[in-house]
């Protein structure tokens, strides 16, 4: 199942985060004609106060905004699969915080100061394939032109 972790040191309200993971759900069963019931998007709060972040071994204070999918991959799923959807959950992050509009919407001039502009910015969206795992006791299948086709007829 792929599974987004959103980490995000810019606080969303509840409906910020319910967009988001909407977007995200469709992008990635439309990209990967995947059952949207498979796809899960767990949000983390982050607190520089925590001293969580560290960078070459040293305790950094600043945190960010990131997006990153752990995901199935196959010989179908090229790496122009990849960033057409990276390029789209980055700008599901801008449209869910108010930043940019939605497609058929008039653009949208922000009037957000450059300060919280800073830190709404969303520093990347990553994905980490793997091929094989384990999910509730069972091993995954590998991804293939059937189990895409299977996949297909579950929505």
């Amino acid at each position: 199942m792929p599974y987004y972790n959103v980490e995000h040191s810019f606080p969303l309200n509840a409906h910020q985060k319910q967009d988001l993971a909407e977007r995200i759900t469709k992008l990635h069963a439309k990209a990967f004609t995947t059952p949207s019931i498979f796809v899960q998007v767990k949000f983390y709060q982050q607190d520089a106060s925590t001293h969580n972040h560290f960078v070459g071994g040293v305790s950094r204070d600043e945190t960010t905004n990131r997006i990153l999918g752990f995901v199935r991959s196959s010989a179908e799923r090229k790496k122009e699969h990849f960033d057409k959807l990276a390029e789209q959950i980055e700008n599901a992050w801008y449209v869910a915080l108010g930043e940019r509009a939605d497609e058929g919407e008039q653009e949208k001039k922000s009037e957000t100061p450059q300060m919280a502009k800073d830190a709404k910015e969303l520093l990347s969206v990553g994905f980490v394939g793997g091929l094989v795992g384990r999910e509730k006791g069972f091993n995954l299948p590998e991804v293939s032109p059937r189990t895409q086709l299977a996949n297909s007829n579950c929505d």
